[in-house]
């Protein structure tokens, strides 16, 4: 071998041991509809994989039931509340399903409140009429799901706080573990009008718990078209933080939530918020952070859907849903639906990287939820 040739080899080897084993590997996983779903009600978790901003495959990790025999009420549901992915691996759906996609294996199918994470442990929180009220916890080593007896035992440390609506105005009360209760908000408000459309026919009445002894609740007028956002501690001390008016009758539930920068938003008719406790102020969100430098548009156009940015570099123009889109570093994925005239129609999922700097469509018509990203 002459000098220039073992120079070449020389950096082919270094290129490849650079370059050959830092191909970047992530999955989007998808909540899919069976094409017979009406019938079967069956769903799918499919995991889209990427290499390098390519998409080079899918993969169905489980096939469940929406439905089950012998079972009372919702079985498994991706597209009621959040979805959580936990340790890269654990999906946890907003009704308190886990499912494991390494081994593809579902570990919980009860329905619960996710409470919290913690190394090993996924700790729930039951509220049922006829279930009662416990908490249960998942150990993702063993595999096992148990009710905690300890009837002490409270992860999060706070009271039992909960919303009385049979009053009018709502009272929003303590109820502590040694039997003593408080009244913390006299006059709640008398809570957002009922939906216009849809199955869910009751409003949710949420309270946003900002730490372990205060949280936000948004106490409407008495003709719902306005409302005020209160922080409320468990000692009592109320303090108004914005005033929201004008608000328009419409279907969806209000909502707080947190961003993916971890601001708070709140979510009503009149349009989405970022709640400043410091400064008391709601400010409209013309963009909605969705994490790793991506944000979506707000508010939808009329004429276009919404503007989709990364960091300062306008993506694309998108009918989209921005309470679901997902991102990691490099890459974001967003429902992407078509709308002529009034109707609009699943197509799929979009996905952009920063790495080839393009869109891939995911066709997926029965898309259900986008559930998130993991690393490969």
């Amino acid at each position: 071998m002459n000098f220039l040739n073992y120079i070449f080899s020389f950096c082919f080897i270094i290129c490849f041991s650079i370059f050959g084993f830092s191909q970047k590997k992530v999955a989007v996983l998808l909540a899919e509809y069976d094409e017979n779903a009406s019938s079967n009600n069956l769903q799918h978790l499919v995991k889209y994989n990427f290499t390098d901003g390519v998409m080079t495959g899918k993969e169905t990790i489980i096939s469940l039931p929406t439905k089950k025999a012998g079972t009372t009420g919702d079985y498994v549901r991706f597209d009621i509340g959040k979805n959580v992915i936990y340790k890269n691996r654990y999906v946890i759906t907003g009704i308190g399903n886990v499912i494991d996609i390494k081994t593809k294996k579902l570990l919980v199918a009860e329905r619960a409140d996710l409470i919290a994470c913690s190394g090993d442990s996924i700790i729930f929180h039951t509220n049922d009429i006829f279930k009662g009220k416990y908490y249960s916890v998942l150990n993702i080593k063993t595999e096992k799901y148990q009710k905690i007896e300890n009837a002490n035992y409270n992860p999060i440390q706070r009271p039992d706080v909960e919303v009385d609506e049979t009053t009018k105005p709502y009272t929003i009360t303590a109820y502590y573990i040694n039997g003593k209760k408080d009244v913390l908000v006299k006059d709640a408000g008398y809570g957002q009008p009922q939906p216009l459309l849809g199955d869910d026919v009751k409003r949710k009445f949420q309270l946003f718990w900002i730490d372990k002894s205060t949280f936000l609740y948004s106490n409407y007028s008495k003709n719902q078209q306005a409302l005020s956002i209160y922080k409320v501690s468990i000692d009592k001390t109320v303090e108004k933080i914005a005033d929201i008016t004008e608000i328009p009758a419409t279907s969806p539930n209000d909502v707080f939530s947190l961003s993916a920068n971890n601001e708070i938003y709140y979510s009503c008719s009149k349009g989405k918020f970022l709640i400043d406790i410091k400064k008391k102020l709601a400010t409209k969100v013309m963009f909605e952070a969705i994490g790793n430098n991506f944000s979506v548009e707000s508010d939808e156009n009329s004429k276009y859907g919404r503007l989709i940015k990364f960091e300062a570099t306008e993506l694309g123009k998108k009918w989209c849903k921005a309470d679901n889109a997902k991102s990691i570093s490099g890459y974001t994925a967003l429902q992407n639906d078509i709308v002529i005239g009034t109707e609009r129609y699943a197509q799929g999922v979009v996905v952009w990287n920063n790495i080839t700097k393009k869109w891939t469509s995911i066709e997926a018509s029965s898309l259900e939820e986008i559930i998130g990203w993991v690393e490969e």
